[in-house]
């Protein structure tokens, strides 16, 4: 029942994204500028690919060629992405948009990237300090491009 409601929902997902601007052009950079000029369906859409995403790459960490799980490196990839993810398991694809939104109406900000957008986010939920935010939000912004 839960992954057929998972799957569904990616199917609907995928639909929003496909009817708006997500996938218009690969040469766009995912950046503020760019999440500005979407509506909110397919940020929350965008939201939903981006953890998606998240789980796959863990995967992609540690198979093998043959799809096998490569034990040498399974533990550590493991270990990293439950410390990683965990964070974000109770912050809904709302409270990362909202939080995107706030980071992205700085100007300065519109250059970084979604994924150090996101991992501001995450810090910030999480409670680093106002202090930390600013000083990787100002080093984000260093080598934005």
């Amino acid at each position: 029942m839960v992954r057929q409601q998972r799957s569904l929902w990616l199917v609907v997902a995928l639909a929003a994204a496909m009817s708006t601007n997500l996938f218009a052009d690969d040469q766009v950079r995912r950046d503020g500028n760019w999440w500005r000029t979407i509506d909110a369906s397919a940020k929350y859409a965008y939201m939903v690919g981006f953890f998606d995403g998240l789980v796959l790459g863990e995967k992609f960490s540690y198979w093998g060629k043959d799809g096998k799980v490569d034990t040498a490196y399974a533990g550590k990839v493991e270990e990293s992405f439950e410390k990683y993810y965990s964070s974000m398991k109770n912050i809904t694809n709302v409270q990362f948009t909202d939080g995107i939104d706030t980071f992205y109406n700085d100007y300065r900000n519109r250059r970084i990237d979604i994924s150090s957008a996101v991992w501001i986010v995450i810090n910030t939920i999480a409670g680093k300090t106002d202090k930390e935010i600013q000083s990787m939000t100002e080093n984000f912004r260093k080598y934005a491009q």
